[in-house]
């Protein structure tokens, strides 16, 4: 079993890597259309000095990401992730050379661009790794300030990166069509990974609740509550797991089920609409 997760989170992370690449270097590096994250930073860094690859950019300014985040990322996590970053932004200097670039309808080039980008990330995101960038930075201020949210953490950065890039290339319209791009990139991944529920519900059944309970309240920070239940056929007293998650987190915390107990069953329902912390206020 082991062996074939591997085998497949690599197919995800290498196929992920080539649609990107496709993606940034046919659409996106033609068009001056500058993506999100250290991405849209790379690409920056590039327009000034050509010599620097894409791909080799984001991976040097992950670096110190990765020598941050080892202090609150669990070592198979950041492996995953440095891994992945180092497959996705080898693809992108080796499409540099082999794709060709499209310089035709700049609409045309955002819709395909960010439909593309979102299909590529989200099959990395499948092995439940990340390409690093803008979702360390987020969890490095998390780590500092736990009330805010990652999604809005990230959402600044990435804006700023886009402005930044209005600056650079001197015109609105390149921050309005980075904004076209990011918005279906975001909406592809969602759509990929999760469908167009945005919140999920998890009920657990597991002689190891307790340990599963920690593990999504501190790698996850989300709330758990406990159920007291009875096994309809063993009579036996039985403890129910019941959180409710953002969509965006449920492959994550059902590996970390599984891996925590293998005989864990669980229950995954859609949330039509969460309302408290956390969610829409």
């Amino acid at each position: 079993m082991r062996v074939k997760r591997i085998v497949t989170d690599l197919f995800c992370c290498v196929s992920g890597s080539a649609v990107f690449s496709f993606a940034l270097n046919m659409f996106a590096v033609p068009n001056d259309i500058v993506l999100g994250g250290l991405t849209g930073l790379g690409t920056i860094i590039n327009h000034f000095f050509p010599t620097v690859p894409i791909g080799t950019a984001i991976f040097m300014m992950n670096v110190p990401l990765f020598v941050s985040a080892k202090v609150f990322l669990k070592k198979g996590a950041l492996s995953k992730t440095v891994i992945a970053t180092l497959i996705f932004s080898a693809f992108i200097d080796i499409g540099a050379e082999l794709i060709p670039p499209y310089r035709g309808d700049i609409m045309l080039s955002c819709i395909f661009c960010g439909i593309l980008s979102g299909l590529g990330l989200a099959l990395v995101f499948l092995t439940g790794a990340t390409t690093g960038g803008t979702d360390i930075i987020a969890m490095l201020i998390k780590s500092r300030k736990p009330t805010l949210s990652m999604g809005r953490v990230m959402l600044v950065s990435d804006g700023i990166i886009v402005l930044f890039s209005g600056v650079v290339y001197g015109e609105i319209e390149a921050i309005l069509y980075a904004l076209i791009v990011i918005f279906l990139t975001s909406r592809v991944i969602d759509f990929v990974l999760y469908g167009a529920e945005h919140s999920k519900m998890l009920m657990i059944v597991s002689d190891k609740n307790k340990e599963i309970a920690d593990t999504i309240m501190s790698d996850f920070m989300r709330g758990v509550t406990f159920l007291e239940g009875k096994g309809g056929y063993s009579q036996k007293p039985k403890t129910i797991l019941w959180c409710t998650v953002r969509a965006s987190q449920v492959r994550n915390i059902n590996r970390a089920v599984r891996d925590i107990d293998p005989d864990a069953f669980t229950v995954i329902c859609d949330a039509g609409e969460v309302i408290g912390q956390g969610f829409t206020e």
